[in-house]
C-alpha cells in the first residue's frame, strides 16, 4: 500500500479547492473504523483500487483498514465459478460440496479477521458470506462485476447473503438485481490512482529502458491489451485482430500484458491457451508478472502502445481501459459492461461490435496520427473529469456519511 501518501499530493492534478472539499466531508466520519475485505492483494482492479484508497483514507483521518481473504483451492475455483455465473454463464452448476466449502472458508475466515467497524466494506462473492458473522456497524457489499443478466441458480444461493447487507454498490445502474430490496443502492465508478506507480509519469529514458529490456522495438508501431487471462478477456479475439491488422501494415507489434491473482484458478489455462494460440505468428509478447511485469512495467507498457485494445465479452468496468486513456492512449474497445462510460466512440477512442471493426478502427488510428493525438489528449481529460481516486474517496466518504455520518 501507499503508506506514505496524502491527499495533499494530488493538489496539482486536482486542484486545491477538490482536495479542501474531500477534507469538509472526512470531518463528518472522522475517526470510523472503516474495514475492507477482498480475496487477493495483487492482481486485479479491486486490488489495484485498495491499495490507493485505504491509505489515502487514513491520511484523512479515517482509521481505514484492508483484509485479505485465505482460501484454499476449492474455495477459489468455486468463487470463480460464482464470478463467471454473475457474468451470465448460464452453463454452471455448484455442488454441494462447493456450497459447503465456500462457507466452510468464510467461516474460518471470520475467526481470522477483524470484522468489528463502523462500516465493512465487502469486495465481490469471495467474502460475501462473512455477513452471517457481524457484530455490528454497516456493512456494505461491492460487486465490481456485470451483474445484469446472472445465472440464476447461483443468484439465488447468493441472494440471501446480499439481501442481509445494509447497502450495495455497483459499477453501473443495469447491475442492480431487480429483486432486491431494502438496502441502500449505490452506483460508484472504480478509480485510477495517478501517483501510482503503474499511472504516474515515466520519462522517455525509463520507457525505452523496459521496452529494451523485454526486446520490444520502439521505432515499430505497438498495440495492446492488459488484462487477465480468463475467457471474458477474449484474448484469443485479440490475436485474430492483431493478424489481421499485420498483413496491411506488417512492422505493427503486440503486447498482452496479464498478471496471475490467487483468487483465479482459471489464469494458468487461459495463458497456456493464448501462448499455444499466438505460437505461429511473429512480433507477440504475452507477458506477465511471473517474468517481472510489475506496476512500472505495465505503465511504460501502456505509454508506448499507439492504440490500447479492451475486446472483452464481458466487463464490470474495465479499469484498463481508464489507466490507457489516462497515459493519453486512445482505446478499441467492446461494448462490454463498464467500458462505454470510458470509450466514447469517436471521441476518446472507437466502439465496436466485432472483430472485423475493431481491425478497421485500429487501422485507421494508426495511419491518421493526427486523430490520435485528439483521442488521446480527450481520454485525458474524461478519466481526470470522471474516474480518479480522490473523486473515489469522495463518493465513499458521502457513503460513510449516509451510514455513519455526524
Amino acid at each position: 500500500m501507499l503508506v506514505g501518501r496524502r491527499v495533499e499530493d494530488y493538489i496539482p492534478i486536482v486542484g486545491a479547492d477538490e482536495v479542501n472539499s474531500i477534507f469538509e466531508l472526512a470531518e463528518r466520519v472522522k475517526g470510523a473504523k472503516v474495514i475492507h475485505v477482498n480475496a487477493t492483494s495483487y492482481g486485479g482492479g479491486v486490488a489495484e483500487i485498495l491499495k490507493s484508497i485505504v491509505p489515502l483514507a487514513n491520511s484523512i483521518g479515517l482509521n481505514a483498514k484492508w483484509q485479505v481473504l485465505k482460501g484454499n483451492p476449492i474455495f477459489f475455483s468455486t468463487t470463480k465459478k460464482i464470478h463467471n455465473a454473475l457474468q451470465g454463464d448460464k452453463s454452471i452448476k455448484l455442488t454441494v460440496d462447493m456450497q459447503e466449502n465456500y462457507l466452510k472458508v468464510n467461516d474460518l475466515n471470520a475467526k481470522l479477521l477483524d470484522l468489528d467497524g463502523d462500516v465493512v466494506i465487502i469486495h465481490d462473492p469471495q467474502p460475501l458470506p462473512l455477513i452471517n458473522y457481524r457484530r455490528g456497524g454497516k456493512w456494505v457489499w461491492r460487486c465490481h462485476i456485470d451483474t445484469s443478466e446472472p445465472n440464476q441458480n447461483v443468484w439465488s444461493f447468493i441472494k440471501p447473503f446480499v439481501e442481509k447487507y445494509d447497502a450495495l454498490v455497483f459499477s453501473r445502474e443495469r447491475y442492480v438485481p431487480k429483486d432486491i430490496y431494502g438496502a441502500k443502492i449505490f452506483v460508484r465508478y472504480p478509480s485510477l490512482d495517478p501517483l501510482s506507480e503503474k499511472n504516474k509519469p515515466l520519462s522517455q529514458t525509463e520507457i525505452l529502458r523496459i521496452l529494451e529490456k523485454f526486446e520490444v522495438d520502439p521505432d515499430k508501431p505497438i498495440i495492446g491489451q492488459v488484462a487477465r487471462f480468463d475467457p471474458w478477456k477474449n484474448t484469443l479475439g485479440v490475436i485474430d485482430v492483431y493478424r489481421k491488422i499485420r498483413e496491411k501494415i506488417p512492422d505493427i507489434q503486440l503486447l498482452l500484458i496479464g498478471s496471475f491473482a490467487h483468487d483465479d484458478p482459471e489464469g494458468a489455462e487461459w495463458y497456456k491457451k493464448t501462448v499455444e494460440y499466438a505460437s505461429n505468428s511473429q512480433d507477440i509478447r504475452i507477458l506477465t508478472n511471473l517474468e517481472g511485469v510489475g506496476d512500472l512495467e505495465v505503465n511504460a507498457f501502456q505509454r508506448s502502445f499507439t492504440v490500447a485494445l479492451q475486446l472483452s465479452i464481458k466487463e464490470g468496468f474495465g479499469l484498463t481501459v481508464t489507466e490507457a486513456l489516462w497515459k493519453g492512449v486512445p482505446v478499441v474497445a467492446t461494448r462490454a459492461g463498464g467500458i462505454p462510460l470510458q470509450v466514447i466512440d469517436g471521441i476518446t477512442g472507437f466502439l465496436v461490435d466485432n472483430l472485423e471493426e475493431a481491425v478497421d478502427r485500429v487501422i485507421l488510428l494508426l495511419k491518421r496520427c493526427w486523430l490520435t493525438r485528439e483521442l488521446g489528449r480527450n481520454g485525458v481529460e474524461h478519466v481526470k473529469r470522471n474516474f480518479l481516486v480522490t473523486k473515489d474517496l469522495k463518493e465513499y466518504l458521502r457513503m460513510h456519511i449516509e451510514l455513519v455520518g455526524k
